[in-house]
């Protein structure tokens, strides 16, 4: 059984969902997929991704992005009711949302939000950031979002298993950024993620995480552990992103 990693698929653009859609029907049937965020802000559209994929690996684990919490199209109700939705919609098709243990592996979800913690957003930020316009925290301001699923990350009991490997959308620590990531995309850094990703990561011990959201490519060792994104990203980004699904792991 192999583990592969995938994130950012932004079905919204046709190409990409084709393309999930174009998928070996026979190659991964033994394998699991972590998918970690942004397929749609559509259910049907999320709903599409799940039908296409859960045909072709044996399991999927998933965990939402900022896109797939944005309520803007609906036109009703919470980011935080919209995220209960998608759990419950992983449950009907038997997707995996918390920690996974497969043979001596343990995969665990973790969940976040960015809280400023990269540092505090410029006017440029305030004014453009799509997530401020197209999700509904009611009231909340981004640092009790990111406490309130920070607070949902129970984390499991990791005696027994020879590898813990951890997955979230949100970046878990700013030097995985390159040193020399153009100037004007640094304005970014405060809604990429947040360091309470970081601390979790640690208190598990895991010799691996995967994360999404920056739509940068990127396969980092860090005071010993292996940080890989693998986000398909928009169909433009064809420089930063692969665009592929990426096998990480034996399991």
């Amino acid at each position: 059984m192999r583990l592969f990693l995938g994130s950012d698929f932004h079905v919204d653009y046709r190409e990409n969902l084709d393309w999930l859609r174009g998928l070996s029907r026979s190659d991964f049937t033994d394998d699991v997929l972590v998918i970690a965020g942004d397929l749609s802000d559509e259910i049907d559209l999320v709903k599409a991704c799940f039908d296409a994929l859960s045909m072709r690996y044996r399991r999927l684990l998933f965990l939402p992005g900022n896109h797939d919490l944005w309520t803007s199209r609906s036109g009703r109700g919470s980011s935080f009711e919209k995220f209960e939705q998608l759990q419950t919609l992983c449950h009907d098709y038997g997707i995996e949302t918390g920690s996974m243990a497969i043979g001596s592996s343990l995969i665990v979800p973790i969940l976040g939000w960015y809280d400023y913690s990269f540092g505090e957003p410029g006017p440029t930020i305030r004014r453009g950031w799509m997530d401020f316009y197209k999700c509904n925290w009611e009231g909340l301001q981004p640092a009790q979002v990111a406490e309130r699923f920070d607070a949902l990350n129970m984390l499991p009991d990791t005696v027994g298993f020879d590898r813990v490997y951890s997955v979230s959308h949100f970046v878990p620590r700013l030097d995985l950024m390159p040193a020399r990531y153009p100037e004007k995309h640094k304005a970014l850094f405060p809604v990429l993620g947040t360091d309470r990703i970081e601390a979790r990561i640690r208190a598990l011990g895991s010799s691996m995480h995967f994360y999404g959201h920056s739509h940068l490519n990127r396969n980092k060792v860090l005071d010993g552990v292996t940080y890989i994104n693998n986000a398909f990203g928009y169909p433009s980004e064809t420089e930063i992103s692969a665009k592929t699904i990426l096998h990480v792991a034996d399991l």
